[in-house]
């Protein structure tokens, strides 16, 4: 395409675009003209190409250089122009690096990123009717930058309001042209934030209209409040069950927003915007839900076109609606059945659905799920993960957090490297080229090796226990499908779509697994995979059943008051005298194959009647084999009053994924397990269930390590992202030493800077399950990594190699970077001194609720002394944290105990402290609150509080260690990078100094004459600070002896 243009005079004023300006730009077919009055009104062009010049001779992506802009904070943007030849623009997208290189012509000078525009022009294609048009913003382009970042708008539909764009170019316009407005212009993050927001109040607003109640934000809290009166009649229909009601709007507006994809695709009678402009000529406004939403749910969208007027007339829906639903498509797989929450009549005032409508009609939804380097600007399936981890009320209680894109992609990436270094004889390095750029990777790959690897990749199977939105299957499924694609050839754009959709088809039947004790979750999950299938698909056809693939349950349990049910699908014919046996070492073991076969046939069924035949023989197989066990009646009445497939009890792993442990079991468990969930109910059955996991504190998330290694094949792989206690904390020493009975091949400490919405310090462990213990690839991130330069950051990772075994040897099995061996001089800290949290502390007792809050106690027991002077000479100084530092504390503490304290106690009040300690005339004592030790010694008569610590030299040392040298090393910088080395509190809101770590620390014996040199050099630095004297060159003299002495 030759590109002539008539150019005006640029160096005039820049005159604003309105927005009906805008919207018609972006609602045309590209229009070079009208791009050019963008490039220089809202983007302010330095350059403007009269001629646009080209940059290659590529027949199929003919790309074009037009100019440039050198924004205000000094970066330089180059604007291009691609003609795509073929393909679909809307939905493909051109290779970055490869693409990248175009930009990089020295005439045009360097360039810090680009604005490009990829236009699919009429004539290339068979169908002359006008193409959308992608703008993109790609950064990170300069020298050799090998990870760019694209962010892309989508334009040329008519039917699309355009909403974002038009307000963002409008702010750019106003504020003008830097980097960082530009980004804020393409940003992805802030839309996604923007939609979830107000998606939470269109849903507050249908749960407030039934309950009368609604969350509302104090503070940092969601707090629930009774704002109006409930619907009698829905609360009624739903037997008062508020959790139920929540559950029930959840699934409907989830299959609302699942129509707006589809909408997307085109597939609701061709109208991009036809879901409000159906509610807005509609006859049935205040009974929508169930007059019109429900029988395009039930009655089209679940029912196959021969059956859909039988089902009209049963139950009496508008039948003139079938036919402007006749080209909608039957789609199958549960998204649309009905159940009984279908059942009660659901009447809304008609603004609710108006309003929602208008909200959905606001924003682009795009059906690709967005690429951590590569997103399109707009609602992508993504969303409905964000949707179920943050919005749910009941998610917190359970311990469920949403984890960001570019961690699970890490994590999905190193999860599918290890098991390919695993399962191939090709050499690590090409397996981790491919597996992080498939296009490029592949050409590496011997061809003599090229059929095992896709064997390799055909066989693995994947199962996430916890698997929430159902992110990391998400992420492997992308993962699979980049790794088989490239290993794949196809003729066509056309015959590459068809073959990447049945690709998509096999890796979830055969490859993805999982498990959810939340319904909610299980519905988002298996909507993202229907998703991901239809993208792909030019015309719809049936989606996949994926009731036995995605699925609700307990994962940590198999078993019903004490009956174990994990060998439900053993034949019993013949086991009368076997004592130990595996489910699957019989081959007439027929029952097993026989639901093995039926669930397969589930899986692509679309046949209701058949669909409905094969659950119920499914459910007589299993129903069948329980009554062969020799269960208790009364367990047996109760476990066929449950559904077997469907509840929060327990989970049958060996029953619904049989044809996995046939083969001994997955090769990749993946995901990020609840932690810090309410399990009082189920602890007692857990302690029985994981017993190497249960010693120290109950987190739920110990016993998904254990589970999750149990499920494993031998030299199968873990994966999970979880609290970082298990590195260091003293009550997750069980849990350690399970891991150590493993190959721990990586572990992340990425510290608490990674989830939006919740200060949780968290870390990766990648494990293989093998008992050969070997190198561990460890990296502590704490002080870099946060949600925003996650990928950054995890694309540059030095590695530090600790041989696992030397974790063995550390006190309570620490996972530690620096392993210090402690030498034959030194003895550690816990066998010098007792060391205690034995500061004052007072309490009541047997306190009724309305008592909670009204308090005295502490008005009557302490004072604030006036002008330093006490009541009573009797009575003591109380210290506190705030008021020590090294080597100093305050002589004048700014609160008083009462000498006769124990008189001003009721009697429900009581007060405690460690007495051996407390009365000892001196002792060392120091911060409770700080990232290390920061402590001196106190020899005067005064008490302390809770926020102190302290600590007296056991008698096997007295005389041969004083406090002045236990002060002088513990405050040293050689002991304090230790400590930090190991504890990893530094940067934290609230750190803490924990006993457990500073036991270990080793501390040296002095000769007398060494013990000496520090004690002079304490008690100087003691005696110039109780002055407020500088010590500067003191303690840099105390360091230096000190660092001697350990060398």
């Amino acid at each position: 395409m030759n590109y002539e243009l008539c150019i005006m005079n640029y160096e005039l004023n820049y005159s604003p675009m309105t927005s009906e300006q805008l919207r018609n730009t972006f609602q045309s077919p590209f229009d070079i003209n009208k791009w050019y009055n963008l490039l220089h009104d809202i983007f302010k062009a330095s350059e403007l190409k009269v001629t646009p010049e080209k940059i290659n001779d590529d027949p199929d992506e003919e790309g074009y250089y037009l100019g440039n802009v050198a924004t205000a904070d000094y970066y330089r943007i180059g604007f291009f122009i691609f003609n795509i030849r073929r393909g679909s623009v809307a939905n493909r997208r051109v290779g970055l690096r490869r693409l990248v290189r175009n930009f990089t012509i020295p005439r045009w000078g360097e360039f810090d990123a680009a604005l490009v525009i990829f236009n699919e022009t009429p004539s290339s294609l068979s169908n002359p009717d006008p193409s959308p048009w992608r703008l993109s913003f790609i950064s990170d382009i300069k020298g050799k930058a090998t990870a760019p970042k694209r962010y892309t708008y989508v334009f040329g539909y008519p039917d699309l309001l355009y909403k974002t764009p038009i307000e963002r170019f409008a702010i750019l316009q106003k504020k003008g042209i830097t980097f960082d407005n530009l980004m804020t212009a393409f940003s992805v993050e802030a839309l996604s934030d923007e939609f979830f927001d107000k998606y939470r109040e269109q849903y507050a607003d249908f749960i407030q209209y039934i309950t009368g109640k609604r969350f509302v934000k104090s503070g940092s809290k969601w707090e629930e409040k009774k704002l109006g009166e409930p619907n009698d009649k829905l609360m009624q229909a739903f037997n008062h069950d508020e959790k139920k009601i929540r559950d029930y709007i959840k699934k409907m507006m989830g299959r609302i927003t699942f129509l707006h994809f589809l909408q997307r695709k085109g597939w609701m009678c061709g109208d991009l915007n036809y879901m409000q402009n159906m509610f807005q000529n509609s006859a049935y406004k205040n009974d929508y839900l169930d007059s019109v939403l429900e029988p395009l749910f039930f009655g089209v969208l679940n029912t196959k076109p021969a059956e859909r007027e039988a089902l009209f007339t049963e139950y009496g829906w508008d039948k003139n609606l079938l036919h402007e639903w006749r080209n909608i498509p039957y789609l199958n797989g549960g998204l649309f059945e009905r159940d009984d929450t279908d059942e009660p009549e659901s009447r809304f005032p008609a603004e609710y659905f108006q309003r929602l409508f208008q909200f959905f009609s606001e924003y682009n939804f795009t059906i690709d799920e967005n690429d951590p380097n590569d997103a399109e600007v707009g609602v992508d399936p993504e969303m409905l993960g964000k949707i179920f981890e943050n919005l749910l009320e009941d998610n917190k209680d359970k311990g469920a957090f949403y984890t960001p894109k570019e961690i699970v992609r890490y994590m999905c990436q190193e999860s599918l490297i290890a098991y390919l270094e695993t399962n191939t004889t090709i050499a690590k390095d090409k397996i981790r080229q491919f597996v992080l750029t498939p296009e490029e990777g592949v050409a590496h790959i011997p061809d003599n090796k090229k059929d095992k690897l896709l064997n390799a990749l055909k066989n693995v199977k994947i199962c996430d226990p916890a698997i929430g939105s159902g992110a990391f299957p998400m992420g492997l499924l992308n993962e699979l499908l980049k790794c088989r694609e490239a290993l794949t050839t196809s003729p066509s754009v056309n015959c590459k779509l068809s073959i990447v959709n049945s690709l998509k088809k096999d890796i979830i039947q055969n490859n993805i697994y999982g498990v959810d004790i939340e319904k909610g979750a299980v519905d988002i999950a298996r909507l993202r995979f229907w998703l991901s299938i239809v993208v792909d698909e030019e015309e719809a056809s049936p989606l996949p059943n994926l009731d036995y693939k995605i699925m609700q349950g307990n994962s940590l349990i198999e078993s019903y008051k004490g009956m174990d049910l994990s060998r439900l699908t053993y034949d019993n014919k013949d086991k009368s005298h076997i004592t130990e046996y595996s489910i699957f070492d019989d081959d007439t073991n027929q029952l097993q194959r026989r639901v093995t076969q039926l669930l397969t046939q589930y899986y692509s069924c679309s046949d209701h009647e058949q669909k409905h035949r094969l659950q119920r023989d499914i459910s007589h197989a299993i129903s069948q084999q329980l009554e062969l066990q020799k269960f208790d009646p009364a367990i047996l009445h109760e476990l066929k009053h449950i559904n077997l497939a469907e509840n929060t009890h327990f989970f049958l792993w060996h029953t619904w994924f049989s044809d996995v442990f046939a083969k001994g079991g997955f090769d990749i468990v993946i995901g990020n397990p609840p932690y810090g969930a309410n399990i009082d109910e189920l602890v007692l059955l857990y302690e029985r269930l994981y017993p190497k996991t249960s010693h120290g504190y109950k987190d739920i998330y110990k016993y998904f390590y254990d589970f999750g290694l149990s499920i494993c094949k031998e030299d199968g792989h873990l994966c999970y992202i979880t609290p970082n206690t298990f590195l260091r904390q003293p009550r997750y020493g069980d849990l350690r030493r399970v891991l150590l009975e493993f190959n721990i091949k990586q572990i992340l400490d990425l510290g608490e800077n990674i989830f939006m919405d919740a200060v949780v310090p968290v870390a990766i462990c990648l494990c293989k399950a093998t008992q050969i213990p070997a190198v561990t690839l460890y990296a502590d991130l704490t002080k870099y990594i946060t949600v925003n330069n996650a990928k950054t950051v995890l694309g540059n990772i030095k590695f530090l190699q600790i041989e696992q075994e030397s974790w063995n040897m550390t006190q309570n099995n620490v996972f530690i970077e620096n392993i210090r061996n402690t030498k034959h001089n030194e003895d550690i800290l816990d066998n010098i001194i007792e060391m205690k949290d034995c500061g004052f502390k007072y309490q009541r007792f047997n306190v009724g609720l309305s008592q909670k809050g009204k308090n005295d106690l502490a008005e009557r027991l302490f004072y604030k002394p006036t002008l330093g002077h006490m009541e009573n000479e009797q009575d003591i100084p109380i210290l506190i944290g705030k008021e020590i530092s090294s080597f100093y504390h305050s002589l004048f503490p700014q609160k008083c105990l009462r000498y006769n304290y124990e008189t001003l106690l009721k009697s429900n009040e009581t007060t405690y402290y460690n007495k051996k300690i407390m009365d000892e005339p001196i002792k060392l004592i120091w911060r409770q609150t700080a990232p290390y030790f920061i402590g001196t010694i106190l020899s005067t008569r005064m008490f302390f509080g809770n926020t102190i610590q302290a600590g007296i030299i056991k008698d096997k040392y007295k005389g041969v260690i004083t406090y002045e040298y236990l002060c002088g090393l513990l405050n040293s910088q050689y002991l304090r990078n230790i400590y930090e080395q190991n504890v990893k509190e530094g940067g934290r809101v609230f750190p803490q100094v924990k006993l457990e770590k500073l036991k270990p620390l080793p501390i040296v014996i002095p000769t007398p004459e060494e013990r000496k040199i520090v004690e002079d050099l304490v008690l100087q630095i003691i005696a110039l600070k109780s002055k407020f004297e500088d010590t500067e060159n003191l303690e840099e003299q105390l360091n230096k002896f000190v660092a001697k002495l350990y060398s």
